[in-house]
Parts: structure tokens; sequence; C-alpha cells
């Protein structure tokens, strides 16, 4: 994590909450002042509590207790400065409430690392550093009758899919507030400096969109950060414990150096009735990935030899490893269209990642694999081919069985990570820290269950999934409700379930690496909870 994001917690969240009411009262007056000028936003009030007492919080019991108060202000400023050219900004500044749960966890030990605001948790949720606070700042202009670019910060979605993307790979994502439960991607995606080029092909019924990343961000924006901090969406058992401790990030690794340039290029057009596109992308794996110290450096003691092959560097910095997020090239197609026969819509999304690194469990696993967790054993390079089917239909049935006001709209996805080459004896797993191994296929399945009632004030919801493959899987009913012009409301449970956890108290030295075979939902065994929102749009 940036250093850098620490601020007082109150001042942060005052802050937040003055600065969004003063752009709220004064966005009408400036719009009305300049037709050109296009303001909006929102402020928002989170809450969470959890339902269970953790696994891993000893002495302390977590059911009931308040584990996020968060407060957002969302600015969208967007101006024509010319009937041609705009300039768009896009802002956002959170503070949150150190709660009894995350004071905690810090006493645990969460976020107690020397260069990441040393025993502040809060420096984990608060972002109002002006890095954090200007999410996206472009110019678009165009370049001739066929041309856009569009230049400076900002975001690029590719893909047909709002859950386990193939495609939309461009950028990190920051699960570390509330992991992959998030609706909206653009709130969590790590936005980046890049030009990006559109070209239209009228002619081919088509278009091309090019980008450039030159390398000009910061370190924290690279990447998909988990919470591997010990906050409150650690994964289980590992509550109140900073892994930089023994494996800090290397950003400047030669298999991915945030520095290095990055980009794709992309072509979308239409066939008859069908929706396609076939993509390019050179970018950063968006899994962190445990690169193993080839020696243990053990405090006082010689150096040790672990049986590890550290890549991109001689050895590592941190005692037991680095985490590194190495650079993939990946070839991408999608599809989409409507299908009469089925009354519904169709979507298909396809990527082939060449060298997608995996870490991998040896016969006689390392000494910190045996001590801590698998995962500490090296990286293989495997080839992987990630795909998605989607069918979205309505389902008219519920006008009359549930009396909503029009069709229950409904979305099943199916996905899948295909190894090529596929060897047991590659003896590769899903994650550093738990021990499933990867199987050659790995299937998930979801659903979305959407409703409306009222004129669409009042929206029910219900999100499914299930691990085909390993076990597990997630239910997330919701309800969303428009309580005036510029008030929502939303009410949510999130209900994980898992075939396998980690049991901590068992998993000791020697046997650490194999005394589990945890996969995806078994990461959250225990982490329910109930989340609430209120936004005020403006």
């Amino acid at each position: 994590m940036n250093k850098n994001r620490h601020q007082d917690v109150p001042a942060a969240r005052l802050k937040t909450l003055t600065v969004a009411l003063a752009l709220a009262a004064a966005s009408g007056a400036l719009q009305a002042a300049d037709d050109n000028l296009k303001i909006d936003g929102y402020l928002r009030q989170e809450f969470s509590w959890n339902t269970l007492n953790w696994v891993d919080t000893p002495d302390y019991n977590d059911r009931g207790k308040l584990s996020m108060a968060r407060t957002t202000a969302r600015l969208n400023v967007d101006w024509k400065a010319t009937p041609d050219v705009s300039v768009v900004a896009k802002l956002r500044g959170v503070g949150e409430f150190k709660t009894n749960a995350l004071n905690h966890l810090e006493k645990m030990g969460a976020n107690n690392y020397p260069d990441g605001g040393r025993g502040d948790i809060m420096a984990l949720y608060n972002r109002n550093d002006i890095g954090d606070v200007v999410r996206e700042l472009y110019v678009d202009f165009p370049l001739g009758e066929r041309t856009r670019v569009r230049l400076g910060k900002q975001q690029i979605a590719w893909g047909e899919t709002d859950f386990f993307a193939a495609n939309d790979l461009v950028h990190g994502f920051d699960l570390t507030w509330r992991s992959f439960l998030e609706p909206a991607n653009e709130e969590l995606r790590k936005t980046n400096i890049m030009a990006k080029i559109n070209i239209d092909v009228p002619e081919l019924d088509g278009a091309v969109e090019m980008f450039i990343r030159p390398g000009w961000d910061r370190k924290a924006d690279i990447g998909t950060e988990i919470d591997i901090y010990g906050g409150r969406w650690s994964s289980q058992p590992y509550a109140g414990v900073d892994f930089r401790n023994i494996d800090p990030y290397d950003n400047k690794n030669s298999e991915g150096d945030y520095r290095d340039v990055t980009g794709g290029l992309r072509w979308s057009g239409m066939a008859g009735d069908i929706n396609y596109s076939v993509s390019y992308l050179k970018t950063f794996w968006p899994s962190p990935i445990m690169n193993a110290a080839s020696t243990l450096k053990l405090l006082g003691m010689p150096d040790v030899p672990s049986g590890a092959v550290t890549v991109g560097r001689a050895d590592t910095k941190g005692v037991a490893g680095d985490v590194i997020y190495p650079i993939v090239d990946v070839f991408g197609a999608t599809a989409s269209g409507y299908a009469e026969w089925a009354d519904a819509v169709f979507s298909t999304e396809v990527a082939y990642v060449k060298d997608a690194p995996y870490q991998i469990l040896l016969p006689t696993p390392t000494l910190i694999s045996q001590a801590v967790a698998p995962g500490f054993d090296g990286i293989k390079r495997k080839d992987v081919l990630t795909w998605m089917l989607r069918m979205d239909k309505n389902l008219s049935f519920t006008q009359s069985l549930l009396g909503s006001e029009k069709p229950m709209f409904f979305s099943v996805q199916l996905f899948d990570k295909w190894i090529q080459d596929y060897n047991s004896s590659d003896r590769l797993i899903n994650s550093v820290g738990w021990g499933a191994r990867t199987k050659e296929h790995s299937f998930l399945l979801t659903g979305i269950f959407s409703l409306s009632y009222d004129n669409g004030r009042v929206k029910p919801e219900l999100v499914l999934g299930s691990d085909l493959t390993y076990g597990g899987g997630f239910a997330v009913p919701s309800v969303t409700m428009e309580l005036a012009k510029n008030w929502r409301w939303k009410l949510e449970y999130d209900k994980f379930w898992n075939d396998d956890w980690r049991d901590g108290k068992k998993c000791n030295f020697p046997n650490a690496a194999s005394c589990d075979e945890t996969s995806l939902f078994g990461y959250f065994h225990k982490r329910d909870q109930i989340y609430t929102s209120l936004t005020y749009l403006f």
C-alpha cells in the first residue's frame, strides 16, 4: 500500500463530508453559469456488520460488530472547451471511521509494516491523497474525421462480464475495502495514465481502439490488490497478519516493472446481428504472485538455500519472497447477439493468456512453505484459455407469480480456466497461502435474478455463485430503493459457504504446506456480513 495514504481518521472523514457538501451546493450554480459544463456526483455513506464470529480472531467476538463506516464523495466534471474538445475530471474522496473491529485487527498486527503506515489500519481505507482523489483526468479531441484521441488518467473496460473477467485486464482492481462484491467495477478499478485512440471504420462496420500506457503511474496503481495486510477483507485464517513483513511488494522486478510500457489493440464491429471484438493486450497479470526467496535470510544465521528459484532477480528483498505482478500477453475475443428461438441475448468471452504465472508446491516443500503456508516454492508459467458463456433473458411469468411490474431480468454465466498442456506433476496451486491443487479446468457458475416494483423505485436482486470444481459458493440477496428523486438506499446480505477451509490451529510446521485443500470460497470462511448504503445524487 502507498504509505502516503495515511491521514488522521476523523479529519479525513470530516474533510470528505465537507468537500462533498460544498461540491453539491456549487454544482447547480456552476452549470447554470456555463452551458458547456456538466457536473454531477454523489455523496454516499456505507456500513457493514459482521454476522459471524471469525475463526482467526481469538479472544474477540466479531459477531454483530461494525466493520465499515465509509463516507465517499464523488464529483464528475465534463467541460466542452470547444464543440469537439472535452476535458473530463472524475474525483473521489474517501474517509472512514475506525470501528472497534478494525481497532482489534490493528492490535493484532494489521497494516503493521514499516513502510506502509505502521500500526495504523486506517491507512488502508482512507483515500484523500491527490493520486487517489483524482480518479480520472483526461482530454478528448478529434484528429481528422474518423479519429478521436484521449490523453490522461483514465480507465478502459474490455469484455462481456462484471464478475471473473477474461479480457477486462487492462487495469488492476483495489479489493481491500470490499473484495469482489462491489457491482460497479469502475469504483474498484485502478486508473492509469494512458493515451487512447479510437478510429471509426464504417466501411467494415467496425472500429479500432488502441492504447499505450507509458509507465508513468505510481506503484500502487498496478495489479489487483487483495488484502494481504490483515484487514477486514483478509482471507481466513490470516486476520491481523501483514504478510509484507516476510514478502513485501517488488514493483521493479524485471518480470513486471511498474515503469514498463504496456498497451493493447482491439477491433470491434458487427457481423450481421452479432457484436464482436478481437483484441491483444500486454498487461500486468492481475493476481499478486509470490516470488519465493532462493535463500532464507534468517536473523543472526547464515543464509539457507530454500529450494525455490527466484525469478526476475538474483534473490528477493523479503525474508520469504516478494509479491510481484508479471507481465503477460492476452489474446481475446468477445461476441454477443440476440437469439429469437430463445428470446434471449447470448454472450461469450474468450482469452488466451500466454505464460500465465502459477504458484507451485514442490514434492518436498521449502522450509518456509512447511512453516507458513504453501506457495513459497516458486513459479511455473502455463498457457491458459479462459472463457465465459452468458445468457440474459427476461422472464415474464414473474409478473403474475410475483407481481413484478415487468419481467424479471435473469442472467446466467459459466466461467472456466483451462490450463493448456496440463500435467498434475506440475503441482500447481491456486493461490499462495492455501492448499488446493489447480485442476485442468476450473468451472464457476453465477446467476443474477433482478425484479422491479413501484415504477422501478424498488429493485430486489439475488446474485448466486457456485464453484463447480473446488466446491463452495456465495449468495447475495439485496434490495435497492429510490427514497426520493436524489436518494437511493441499498440493503444487502453477503453469504459464503465452502467445502474446505484452512484451520490455522492445525496448519503448523512441518505440515503447513499440505494440511488443507482450501480454494476460493474457503478464503471467505466466516466472513458473512450485512451491508447497507445511502446515496445522495446531485
